[in-house]
């Protein structure tokens, strides 16, 4: 298992192959292990020539869990309003900065970037923070800044009330988020619980989702330091998707010079298969396609 620090903070990643082709760096959505990016996603990037390395944000899988942070969303989203001052435990920006760690201690100067919800969002603060460092964003999902305006305290109250003590409540937790946020027609209860059981095995941790969910309240609106940007850009969103609203995904590619958005009429807000093999060859391509590095 390989590992990088940033301060106290000690992030996992894996390399899904071998070689020194362009590397690939994969950041999964709020409080989602690496799991996510499976071996069907992988596969084409492979195929191509590319390196990805997955990694566990923090709060997820293998890498540092902060469980006794407790973040009062309310309080979180509040601020992001402008009414009061409650800093989540940890920033997008923080967030960044593990990737930019993991890139050190793999010697990489930059990277093409794959973001899938708030993966995406720590994608593209990272091409704000060292645009050097960055040669691609592949959005899925894309949002650019908070989403305060537009969450209901309902779903805030959710989060805060979490509590999965076992790998089958886990199971049965995501049963229901992949019936309220995929579409019907991929539901499949078996792949659904087998995928959970997977991640809750490689690490998912008390309160993490609500942490995560803290820092992308209290994210910055990202578009005017990303209109300053040249960076090639694949924007990947689903008509149906009810968590990350289809305007806030065609906002962030009016914001970024060139970037291409793809509207896909069959996808919501989940990740089945079909739609992770269909991404991965998608973003293969796409990548495939870009000017050679200089």
């Amino acid at each position: 298992m390989a590992f990088a620090t940033n301060g106290a903070v000690t992030i996992h990643y894996e390399r899904m192959a071998a070689g020194n082709g362009p590397v690939v760096i994969l950041l999964a959505g709020a409080g989602r292990p690496s799991t996510d990016f499976d071996y069907g996603f992988c596969a084409p990037l492979v195929a191509a020539g590319f390196v990805p390395i997955r990694i566990d944000s923090r709060d997820t899988g293998r890498s540092t869990a902060l469980v006794d942070d407790v973040p009062d969303l309310h309080a979180v989203k509040a601020a992001a309003l402008g009414q009061g001052d409650a800093p989540p435990p940890y920033g997008i920006a923080d967030m960044a900065a593990d990737v930019l760690a993991v890139m050190e201690a793999e010697k990489i100067g930059a990277v093409h970037l794959v973001g899938r919800s708030i993966g995406g969002l720590v994608a593209q603060q990272l091409a704000v923070q060292a645009p050097g460092r960055v040669l691609s964003l592949s959005l899925v999902m894309a949002m650019s800044r908070s989403m305060a305006d537009a969450v209901p305290d309902a779903a805030l109250d959710r989060l805060a009330a979490d509590h999965i003590p076992d790998e089958n409540s886990y199971a049965a937790r995501q049963l229901g988020v992949a019936q309220a946020n995929g579409m019907a027609a991929d539901f499949d209860a078996g792949r659904v619980a087998e995928e959970a059981r997977t991640a809750w095995r490689h690490g998912v941790h008390r309160g993490g989702t609500a942490r995560h969910f803290a820092a992308s309240l209290a994210a910055p609106d990202l578009r005017p330091a990303l209109g300053a940007l040249c960076v090639p850009t694949l924007i990947l969103h689903g008509r149906h998707d009810k968590v990350i609203p289809l305007a806030r995904a065609l906002e962030t590619a009016e914001a970024i010079s060139g970037a291409i958005i793809e509207i896909d009429e069959q996808m919501a807000h989940d990740g089945p298969p079909r739609l992770r093999a269909a991404w991965g060859a998608r973003i293969a391509a796409h990548l495939a396609g870009l000017p050679p590095m200089s």
